[in-house]
């Protein structure tokens, strides 16, 4: 499954395309003890359309901090949160 997410970040409209692979190295490097801001990081560079790369990294050098953002804009959009309960 691939999705074409699209964020609206400081006035430019950025394309990420996510795989089940990509959320879940995301999920596995935050999980393992991992840097949340180089997991985030990582996760936003790898999935950014490739002909906005530039333009995101120089985003995220100028905006500490904004890699968190992103990353957890694009699992909530990704992975969205289930009503799930136990049936007793």
């Amino acid at each position: 499954m691939k999705q074409t997410i699209v964020l609206s970040i400081a006035n430019t409209d950025f394309s990420f395309n996510l795989t089940v692979n990509d959320h879940a190295d995301y999920v596995d490097a935050i999980a393992r003890g991992g840097s949340l801001c180089g997991a985030s990081h990582n996760f936003a560079a790898r999935t950014v359309d490739t002909k906005q790369k530039e333009a995101l990294m120089t985003l995220l050098e100028q905006s500490p901090g904004a890699e968190v953002q992103i990353a957890g804009a694009l699992k909530g959009e990704f992975s969205p949160v289930l009503d799930i309960t136990v049936k007793k």
